[in-house]
């Protein structure tokens, strides 16, 4: 993971890449036809933006082939089975989800970043800078991924500022 890290700072990707790979219809059969599957191919190794002013929408293609063949290194035939894809790079998830450098963590899981400085100091206990603005989402404590947590400590904290009103 180390070298794949240092490999996407200096190259824009790694080029030996780790891949996590999810198959959701192997648990839900209406995700394919009968007989087919639905993959889902995930890369963090990559830099939000590319050195030498590459644009995303030109490696874009690159990279999803690369991580397919390390796939399919693993898992030979991987590759002839691919019948369709969408690849979606940190510029994508940009543009499609607003996710700035396309960082589905909602910025950096780096020690000045977590626990009371999540998503920033201040504003660890989930309440906004608002009142009724809750955070619960990757950018929360404790952070991306998808446990859910970050949404479980946020609807504590509404519960808690609800318990002075009355119920009616």
């Amino acid at each position: 993971m180390d070298r794949a890290y240092r490999d996407a700072v200096a190259h824009g990707w790694s080029r030996a890449p780790v891949v996590e790979m999810v198959i959701p219809s192997t648990l839900d059969d209406s995700l394919a036809p009968p007989g087919a599957h639905v993959a889902s191919l995930f890369c963090q190794h990559v830099a939000p933006e590319l050195p030498g002013g590459r644009s995303w929408d030109d490696a874009r293609d690159e990279v999803a082939d690369l991580m397919i063949a390390t796939v399919d290194a693993y898992a030979p035939g991987f590759a002839a089975s691919v019948v369709g894809r969408q690849a979606l790079s940190p510029l994508d998830l940009e543009r499609t989800f607003g996710l700035v450098g396309g960082d589905i963590f909602h910025g950096a899981l780096s020690l000045n970043q977590l626990f009371s400085a999540r998503p920033m100091l201040g504003f660890a206990d989930y309440r906004g800078p608002l009142s009724g603005l809750y955070h619960c989402g990757s950018g929360a404590h404790p952070g991306g991924g998808v446990t859910g947590a970050p949404g479980h400590n946020a609807a504590k904290a509404i519960l808690a500022d609800l318990k002075p009103l009355s119920w009616r």
